[in-house]
């Protein structure tokens, strides 16, 4: 898949960065989850882990024991490795930080699709959804009511790394696994499903060098997120000789990006070979380029439905290759994790990372749908392929095998 080619140079990288921040407090999109109430702070060295932990990422496939390199999130063995399977059928519950942006709600939607489809299999009884608008204490009021009327699993994208981790011990010591897709939690009471966003920041740093010369276009000022990428990107130019012609903050917000692009390639004259970015804005970029009269550079950076859009009705000012960090397989990835701990497979670590799929130009013709349009912001492609497939989880679990009637092909069309 585009952006493979990339991947030995990458990691040679960050195992000479390995004190950068490396996993982020939340599964962003990347400015598509912004509105978390606190991102936590960034830590600065990885977390020594025993020696049974690291066996035990040393033995993951590759694919998935790359993700922990330069890992800061505590890294323990799961408190649910020896959890007994729960009696059917099961109550799902889901506390969301918030639901002001439509991949949020996306996010919700496949949830509740996925719970009416094992509840006509007769595997979930129930969902129910509560959200706290931000508000942590509220978030934490409502992870222990869920774990009082019932619930026998609890999904959340957290509201705070570090604020909810009392509810979350209460629900561990109730026996109610708290599954946290979309955002790390730092008790290892919960099972955090994550990814690693300096590994990302890296390999799309590699893919704008062999471009040449790049325009960085950094997220928001302090975000410990935009600290790992950026600090991850600059390791990767410093090493390949890359020329950085100016470094601008776009927020991970279209109107900043815009503004902040337009200001860098007027006052700018030299060449943009490529922009490095990490959000969803990829297609504001291209369109200020080509307003500018500027030759269209290659792009990195989260596909989007209306950056697909864009492309459709303008193929030759869009290039691109960077990542899809998608609703559909966040909420996907989350329900098949929770469904397995409470059928008693075990899962072996307390944070579980999932590579986010690389997305290149060659791609695009195959995500894109007829809803898609430079303006439609709210819509979201589906990635080709499962970044987290049956067999791969596997390697997360003492006991092998999928749970339940999913089939990633059964993913929703975008435009239904």
């Amino acid at each position: 898949r585009p952006g493979e080619q990339h991947s030995e140079r990458t990691s040679k990288v960050m195992r000479r960065t390995r004190g950068i921040a490396a996993v982020a407090v939340g599964l962003l999109s990347i400015g598509a989850l912004a509105g978390c109430a606190d991102e936590g702070p960034a830590a600065t060295e990885p977390p020594e882990r025993t020696a049974e932990v690291t066996d035990i990422i040393e033995g993951l496939p590759d694919d998935l024991a790359s993700q922990y390199e330069g890992a800061t999130s505590a890294v323990e063995i799961s408190p649910f490795a020896d959890f007994e399977k729960v009696d059917g059928p099961w109550k799902i519950c889901y506390a969301d930080s918030f639901q002001g942006n439509a991949w949020r709600v996306a996010v919700s939607t496949e949830l509740e699709r996925l719970a009416d489809q094992y509840e006509e299999d007769g595997l979930v009884s129930g969902f129910d959804v509560a959200v706290a608008e931000n508000d942590v204490a509220r978030q934490s009021q409502q992870i222990r009511q869920f774990v009082d009327q019932g619930c026998s699993v609890i999904l959340s994208i957290a509201a705070s790394s570090t604020g909810i981790n009392e509810a979350i011990s209460y629900a561990a010591d109730e026996g109610v696994p708290v599954v946290t897709i979309a955002g790390s939690v730092t008790t290892t009471d919960a099972i955090n499903v994550d990814s690693n966003y300096a590994v990302l920041g890296a390999d799309l740093a590699v893919a704008a060098a062999d471009a040449g010369s790049v325009l960085m276009i950094k997220g928001v000022e302090g975000s410990p997120i935009a600290v790992q990428q950026n600090d991850a990107a600059h390791a990767v130019w410093d090493e390949q000789g890359t020329e950085v012609v100016t470094e601008v903050n776009g927020d991970w917000t279209p109107s900043v990006t815009k503004e902040a692009v337009l200001s860098a390639i007027t006052t700018n004259p030299a060449e943009v070979d490529a922009v490095w970015s990490t959000g969803s804005e990829t297609d504001v970029i291209a369109e200020t380029f080509a307003e500018a009269g500027r030759d269209a550079p290659l792009i990195t950076g989260s596909i989007s439905g209306d950056a697909i859009g864009y492309w459709h009705e303008n193929p030759d000012l869009f290039r691109f290759d960077g990542v899809g960090l998608l609703p559909s397989w966040t909420a996907q990835t989350g329900f098949n994790i929770a469904m397995r701990v409470l059928e008693g497979n075990g899962p072996q670590l307390s944070t579980l990372m999932v590579p986010v799929p690389r997305i290149g130009q060659d791609d695009l013709d195959g995500m894109y749908a007829s809803c898609m349009t430079p303006s439609s912001t709210s819509v979201f492609p589906v990635a080709a392929e499962d970044p987290l497939p049956s067999d791969l989880m596997d390697a997360y679990f003492a006991e092998p095998g999928a749970v339940g009637p999913f089939d990633y092909g059964d993913t929703p069309d975008p435009c239904a």
